[in-house]
């Protein structure tokens, strides 16, 4: 019997792990993209007061200057631009804002982190 080429058996390990991994993903958080796992909602309750509190509530759904967002993500769609409610569309509606409907675009003030943090701290709600 001759042996395994050294080149076949990396290869396999290869497809072995990555398959783990995949599976792995997909068992941690179905239907979900690993972006969308990330963030501190404790985190993101600190940006909310910085930058969000002036115009929303967190604890009502009633508008203040701007919606109210308790309960946002559990809603059908995004209150204003009545977008289906994803991650990326509340991550769009926070980066470019909706300038015709009153919400400034914070794209250029908060990083990727703080959006992060505040889109887990909007799911708490």
């Amino acid at each position: 019997m001759r042996p395994i080429p050294y080149r076949v058996l990396l290869f396999l390990s290869l497809v072995v792990v990555m398959t783990l991994a995949i599976a792995a993903a997909q068992t941690a958080a179905p239907g979900k993209s690993p972006a969308a796992a990330a963030g501190n909602a404790a985190a993101g309750q600190v940006v909310f007061q910085k930058n969000c509190n002036l115009c929303h509530y967190a604890d009502k759904t009633t508008n203040k200057i701007g919606p109210g967002l308790k309960g946002v993500f559990k809603a059908k769609e995004l209150p204003k631009t009545h977008r289906p409610v994803s991650d990326a569309a509340v991550r769009e509606q926070i980066e470019k804002g909706n300038p015709g409907k009153g919400m400034p675009a914070f794209g250029p003030k908060l990083s990727k982190a703080d959006i992060d943090n505040l889109i887990a701290y909007l799911k708490s709600l």
